[in-house]
């Protein structure tokens, strides 16, 4: 028995992806006309079986969403724009269902917005999220990694005229002006140094950006979306961060879980980047089987979704139709 995500083409000859547990009722009701198998697409009526069984029914297998996989190689941006679902690109759990609640109570603000979880959790992907869903969606979106080495933060984030100090030839603009109007993402905000969390908070305060010498303000529009995949109130109490900036920098907190918390979206997430690399490496994987849909659930995924989507990536390389649990234990 092949993935729970299996893909299907409607009457109308509308390509999906639909979960198995609502393959029955959808043809039944005659609403589709094809279900893919590994060897090729198959008209239902033709199916001597007239419906796909599914025998399981774990905790990841609970969802009956039916979803346009042509989607998944599209950015982010594309998705939004074309479906206006934020669980298209979080995925349908319970908890994907809350963070897409609070991305979309956030985006109708303009609130700064603190993102916490550990690395790759998905902190950059809400940010962009945020942006799309917001009235900025049309300006920049600005990213940005506190993580630089010190000597560049302040230039970076405010910029320098021309002669301000040595080997600077030209006006330089800082990130935050060119977020004006749009969205600045900070990552690794918990790297900045006093100093520059000092000058970020003074423009949180008058929204003016002034240039590395000091001698040129302008008014910017920028709102700010930050992320740390620390605890910026533990460094606060150790006075490292200050906490007047934490407190502006989080009017509205979102948490991202671990991908161990998640175990109801492993399937979905696994499907998307199945469909991402067999688009960008020009392969046709059809699915999982479902012991190594299994595999991926029972696992603890230390690097969270970076890392599921590194092993899918590397099981599509050695895999032919399918995706069997040695191909995701390869290398």
């Amino acid at each position: 028995m092949y993935g729970t995500l299996v893909p299907a083409k409607s009457r109308s000859g509308m390509t999906y992806l639909v979960v198995k547990s609502s393959l029955e009722q959808l043809i039944r009701n005659g609403e589709i006309q094809q279900i893919c198998r590994s060897n090729g697409w198959i008209d239902v009526d033709a199916d001597q079986r007239k419906q796909d069984k599914v025998g399981y029914t774990g905790p990841e297998r609970r969802t009956c969403k039916v979803v346009d996989f042509t989607l998944f190689p599209l950015s982010i941006k594309e998705q939004l724009r074309r479906t206006h679902s934020v669980e298209v690109v979080l995925g349908y759990g319970q908890r994907a269902r809350e963070i897409a609640l609070q991305a979309k109570l956030a985006a109708k603000t303009d609130l700064s917005v603190l993102i916490q979880g550990k690395t790759g959790t998905g902190k950059e992907m809400v940010a962009l999220m945020l942006h799309e869903l917001s009235k900025r969606k049309d300006k920049p979106f600005i990213k940005m990694s506190c993580g630089v080495p010190p000597a560049l933060i302040e230039s970076e984030l405010f910029g320098y005229e021309r002669g301000s100090f040595t080997g600077t030839f030209r006006n330089k603009l800082g990130r935050l002006r060119l977020a004006n109007g749009g969205t600045i993402f900070l990552e690794k905000i918990e790297s900045l140094s006093l100093y520059v969390q000092k000058r970020l908070l003074g423009f949180l305060e008058d929204r003016m950006v002034t240039s590395s010498d000091g001698t040129r303000a302008v008014k910017v529009d920028a709102r700010i979306v930050s992320a740390t995949n620390g605890n910026l109130m533990d460094q606060v109490r150790a006075n490292t961060f200050r906490e007047d900036l934490f407190y502006r920098l989080n009017e509205f907190e979102i948490r991202m879980p671990p991908l161990r918390e998640r175990s109801d979206d492993i399937s979905y997430l696994a499907t998307q980047f199945l469909c991402m690399a067999n688009a960008e490496l020009g392969k046709n994987v059809f699915g999982f089987s479902e012991e190594a849909i299994d595999f991926l659930s029972q696992r603890d995924w230390s690097g969270n979704i970076h890392e599921l989507k590194t092993a899918i990536r590397r099981a599509i390389v050695v895999a032919d139709d399918v995706i069997e649990v040695e191909h995701l234990t390869y290398c």
